[in-house]
């Protein structure tokens, strides 16, 4: 019954109101004993949950931190900035180098993760101040779903420091860094869903020994955050 929501949910999304996962039409749809699926779940908001955990148990991203695509690209740009010398200029630049490389394909990725857009519509929908249903259920689900996936990021950030010779300012975690990365993600996520020519147009910007180079919106921004909240380690302190 699981596998017929995913599927639906994969051609339709989740709706606001979860009005597309009804449980008698699953029932139906599935073949699934009705006392069978009543003794799992209750009603409908603890079953939409299952769905939800199971739609980002599927999802490759959720597990690794990124889709498998975006992660390779990530493994080459550390790859190369471990074979560079350690000066500070080459640590600026394999920094930027890695958010050019990951962050506008991994938008794409995000905006294509059934999980994601599921996440996105709970979130909306707590969001409004509208009635929804099972919201405390909800609320905590996110809540562990979004604490799992900053825990993953943290410690891919703590790797990703470590191979570019970055580390974190003092007073912020890679927690925080990762909070603030995947707001930035999500929010230019949504205004790509509005407006993606002006948010994948590329920004030709200078920022230092590389030159004018185009820029996706979103790796602008994800490379500011990164930039407020680390900073080099220079030669004599790493």
């Amino acid at each position: 019954m699981l596998a017929v929501a995913v599927d639906r949910v994969r051609g339709e999304g989740l709706l606001l109101d979860y009005s597309n996962i009804e449980l008698e039409d699953l029932i139906r749809v599935s073949g699934v004993p009705r006392s069978t699926v009543f003794r799992i779940w209750p009603d409908r908001v603890a079953f939409v949950a299952d769905l939800v955990r199971a739609l980002f148990e599927a999802d490759p991203g959720f597990q690794t931190g990124f889709d498998g695509e975006t992660l390779e690209l990530l493994e080459g740009t550390l790859a190369q900035a471990g074979d560079r010398a350690r000066s500070q200029e080459d640590q600026q630049i394999a920094l930027r180098s890695m958010v050019q490389a990951t962050v506008a394909h991994n938008i794409v990725a995000v905006d294509g993760s059934v999980a994601w857009r599921a996440y996105r519509t709970m979130s909306a929908a707590l969001a409004s101040g509208d009635s929804v249903p099972g919201g405390a259920e909800i609320r905590a689900l996110l809540s562990e779903i979004e604490g799992a996936y900053v825990d993953r990021m943290a410690v891919m950030y703590a790797r990703v420091n470590g191979a570019i010779g970055f580390r974190m300012r003092q007073g912020v975690t890679e927690r925080d860094l990762a909070v603030a990365i995947m707001s930035v993600i999500d929010g230019m996520s949504d205004h790509r869903r509005i407006d993606p020519a002006f948010v994948d147009e590329p920004r030709f910007v200078d920022m230092g020994a590389e030159g004018a180079q185009g820029w996706h919106l979103a790796a602008l921004a994800v490379y500011g955050v990164y930039s407020c909240l680390t900073e080099p380690v220079s030669n004599d302190t790493a």
